[in-house]
C-alpha cells in the first residue's frame, strides 16, 4: 500500500481547514485504513490548535518514544486528545458530533476480532461505544475506570491535558511523569501491551514513514511547520491573498467576474458579521493549467460528478415520478392561486373612456382582456449547502436539486440553482445553471462538498445577485442541515461563525429577504435537534426531508403553501 503526496496534501488541508489558518501544523497527519486522508482525526487534529499548545504536546508524545509501553501510551494519548477536543468543540462545531458519531459507527463495524481479543482492544472498543452515547460494554471494573480517566473533558488546557494523562499512565503502566524516552526506556524490561499495534511499536512495514494504529495510519513529521507537504508555490498559495485567490480559482473553477465586479460584490456583500471575508462566484470551468492538489481534487469532483449521475439514472423511474407529482403540484398552486390582470390590447372588451385614445393619440390599445398572472412573474434560485457535513449526501442531495429544477422548468418557472462552501476566508458560490438554461440540469450533479459553511454570507450574496430580477414573486428554496460553522472569526466578537451567532445572522438575513420581497423556504436536511433553530429562521416556511422519500409531496406542499401566502 502507498501513501501518495495526493493524499498528505488532503490531510494537511483538512487540518487546515478545521483550525482556520494555513499557518497551522502539528505535526501529525491522520489516514485510514487504506491510506486515505481521514476526515475526522484531521477535523480534531485541527481544531486541537485552538485549545492546546502543541509545542508542549509533542514534548510530552516525545517521552513515549522507544519505550517499552510506546504503543499503549500513543493509544490513550490518542484517545484522550480526542475526547478532550471533541468536549471543547462540539457546540461550536455543530457538524461535529454527527461526524464523530457516524466515525465511530464505522470503526466498530471494521474492529478487528484480533485487536478485541485483548485488553487495549477492549478499552478502544470501549471508547467508540461510549462516543456514540452507549455503555462502554467493558466486563472490568478496572479497565472502565482506566477509560473514564482517559477520556479527560474540556476543563483542562495543555498543563492540564498532561497532567492528567501523565498520572494516570502512571497509575495504571509504569510509565514516569517528567522523564525523558531514555530514562523511561532504562527503567523497564517487562513487555507492555500494546493498544494499536500488531508488530513492533514504530514504523509501520506496509507504508514507508508512519506508524500502524488500528484506526488507520499516523503520520509524524516532527517539526513546526508543513513544509512536507508544501511546493514552494503552495507555500506562496497560503501566505498572500492574490495566491490564495488562485488556489480558490484552481480548486472550484475560475471566477465568472472580472476583478472590478468581483470587488464591487466584495464590498456589497461581505459586511456586518461577514466583514473581512470574501465571496467567490464560478462555474466550475477549469483554469488552463491546474496542477499538484488542486489537479488532484479536480480530479474528485469528476468522479463524484460521475457517481451522482449514476445515482439518479440508476433510480430513473422513482425520480421521474417525482418530477410529475412536484411538477403538478406547483402547476396547480399556480393556476389556483395567481390573480388575474387587466391588460389593454387591440382586441376583447371595449372600454368606452379609452375611445379618445383611438381617435387623437392613434393608440388602438383601448380594449380590456383578463389575463392570468403567468408563471412568469415568478422565479426560483435552488441554494445547496455544499459544506462538508453533507459529505454522505452528494448523490441524494443533488438528486433533489435536479427533481426540483426540472419540475420548475415543467412549470415554466424560471429557475437558477446553486452550491456553496467555504473555504480559508472564502466562501465560493458554484452557478450549476442558470434561469434560462433548461438543458442544463446534468450540470447540478456537478455537487460536491467540501470545506465549511457560512451560510448567512451565502444568503447575502445570493440577494445581491437576484436583485438584478425583475419578477414580482422571487422565491428562494435552500436544501441545508442548518450547521453553520466557519473558523474565520465574526469581527468584533472574537468568535467564530458557528452557534447562536451564526443562527441570529442566518434569521436576521432571512428576515430582510422578506422586506425586499424574496420568500426563503428551507428543504431542512439535518437532525431534529436543529428543528428550533430552523423554525426560529424560516418560521412556517420549512419542511423536513432526510431522503428522497415523498420528497416531492413536501416540498410540493411547501411551495403551494407559499404561493398561497404571496
Amino acid at each position: 500500500m502507498i501513501l501518495t503526496e495526493f493524499e498528505k496534501k488532503r490531510a494537511a488541508n483538512m487540518i487546515w481547514n478545521a483550525a482556520g489558518s494555513y499557518d497551522v501544523s502539528v505535526g501529525f497527519r491522520m489516514y485510514d485504513n487504506n491510506a486515505k486522508a481521514d476526515l475526522y482525526w484531521n477535523t480534531i487534529l485541527g481544531s486541537s490548535y485552538a485549545h492546546f499548545d502543541w509545542k508542549r504536546l509533542k514534548e510530552f508524545y516525545n517521552t513515549f518514544h522507544e519505550t517499552i509501553g510506546q504503543g499503549t501510551y500513543e493509544a490513550l494519548f490518542w484517545i484522550a486528545l480526542e475526547n478532550s477536543t471533541f468536549e471543547k468543540e462540539k457546540n461550536s462545531r455543530p457538524s461535529l458530533p454527527l461526524l464523530r458519531k457516524e466515525y465511530c459507527k464505522q470503526k466498530l463495524i471494521e474492529f478487528m476480532p484480533s485487536i478485541a481479543e485483548s485488553r487495549e482492544g477492549w478499552i478502544l472498543e470501549g471508547h467508540y461505544r461510549t462516543s456514540m452515547g452507549e455503555d462502554s460494554g467493558l466486563p472490568d471494573l478496572v479497565d472502565r475506570k482506566l477509560l473514564s480517566e482517559v477520556e479527560i473533558g474540556a476543563d483542562v488546557d495543555t498543563e492540564g491535558f498532561i497532567r492528567s494523562l501523565s498520572n494516570t499512565l502512571a497509575k495504571y503502566f509504569t510509565y514516569l511523569p517528567g522523564v525523558s524516552a531514555k530514562g523511561q526506556k532504562r527503567r523497564f524490561k517487562i513487555p507492555v501491551p500494546r493498544l494499536f499495534f500488531g508488530k513492533k511499536a514504530g514504523v509501520s512495514n506496509e507504508i514507508e514513514g508512519v506508524t500502524k494504529l488500528v484506526l488507520g495510519y499516523v503520520e509524524n513529521q516532527g517539526g513546526a511547520d508543513a513544509s512536507a507537504f508544501e511546493t514552494d508555490s503552495e507555500k506562496f498559495n497560503r501566505i498572500t491573498e492574490e495566491g490564495l485567490r488562485k488556489y480558490i480559482s484552481s480548486y472550484f473553477g475560475k471566477s465568472i467576474y472580472d476583478d472590478k465586479t468581483s470587488e464591487k460584490i466584495q464590498r456589497e456583500c461581505c459586511t456586518g458579521n461577514h466583514e473581512g471575508t470574501r465571496i467567490f462566484f464560478t462555474r466550475g470551468e477549469s483554469e488552463d493549467k491546474v496542477s499538484g492538489f488542486a489537479a488532484k481534487m479536480r480530479k474528485e469532483m469528476q468522479k463524484q460528478y460521475t457517481k451522482n449521475k449514476e445515482f439518479f439514472f440508476d433510480n430513473i423511474g422513482s425520480n421521474n415520478a417525482a418530477i410529475l407529482e412536484l411538477t403538478n403540484r406547483i402547476k396547480n398552486a399556480l393556476l389556483t392561486q395567481l390573480e388575474p390582470t387587466t391588460v389593454y390590447s387591440k382586441t376583447g372588451k371595449l372600454n368606452p373612456a379609452l375611445v379618445w385614445k383611438a381617435l387623437y393619440l392613434n393608440n388602438d390599445k383601448i380594449f380590456e382582456k383578463q389575463v392570468a398572472e403567468g408563471s412568469g412573474s415568478i422565479s426560483v434560485d435552488i441554494l445547496l449547502d455544499a459544506s462538508a457535513s453533507q459529505i454522505h449526501r452528494m448523490d441524494t442531495v443533488s438528486t433533489q436539486g435536479y427533481i426540483i429544477s426540472k419540475a420548475l422548468d415543467n412549470c415554466h418557472v424560471p429557475v437558477r440553482v446553486w452550491g456553496y462552501s467555504s473555504m480559508n476566508g472564502y466562501t465560493v458560490m458554484n452557478l450549476y445553471r442558470d434561469y434560462n438554461e433548461t438543458s442544463k440540469n446534468n450540470e447540478i450533479f456537478r455537487f460536491f462538498t467540501t470545506g465549511a459553511n457560512r451560510d448567512g454570507l451565502a444568503l447575502n450574496a445570493l440577494m445581491e445577485q437576484m436583485k438584478k430580477n425583475n419578477a414580482s414573486h422571487r422565491v428562494v428554496i435552500w436544501l441545508t442541515d442548518i450547521k453553520p460553522n466557519d473558523m474565520l472569526e465574526v469581527k468584533g466578537k472574537s468568535r467564530n461563525y458557528s452557534g447562536d451567532i451564526a443562527i441570529e445572522d442566518m434569521t436576521e438575513l432571512v428576515h430582510k429577504a422578506k422586506l425586499e420581497n424574496i420568500y426563503v423556504l428551507c428543504a431542512f436536511t439535518g437532525d431534529d435537534a436543529d428543528l428550533p433553530n430552523v423554525q426560529k429562521i424560516f418560521g412556517r416556511s420549512f419542511v423536513k426531508v432526510k431522503s428522497l422519500d415523498n420528497f416531492a409531496s413536501l416540498v410540493g406542499n411547501m411551495i403551494q403553501a407559499e404561493i398561497r401566502r404571496m
